[in-house]
């Protein structure tokens, strides 16, 4: 995380509550992916970041209805990464 962007705390904070979160405890840890090299997906026509992964399962980043920012465990078969071309 970055020292110059006082969210990056909260960030790994809300990445680390969202691990104890985990459908399926046994596939921990989740792998992250750099903050410069995350993906940008959609799932179920929302769209967001990939923040890290296991097997089966993607940590995803998002903006929800409210224009909260999210994290949420979706299923991988569910997530598609988008290009910025697109």
């Amino acid at each position: 995380m970055n020292k110059f962007d006082p969210d990056s705390s909260a960030l790994m904070m809300a990445i680390i509550d969202a691990e104890r979160k985990h459908p399926k405890q046994e596939e921990l840890p989740t792998v992250r992916f750099p903050a410069w090299k995350q993906p940008q997906i959609k799932f179920n026509g929302q769209a967001g970041v990939a923040v890290g992964w296991t097997r089966s399962y993607g940590l995803v980043q998002f903006v929800d209805s409210g224009g909260e920012q999210r994290l949420e465990w979706v299923a991988a078969g569910l997530i598609k990464r988008v290009w910025k071309l697109e």
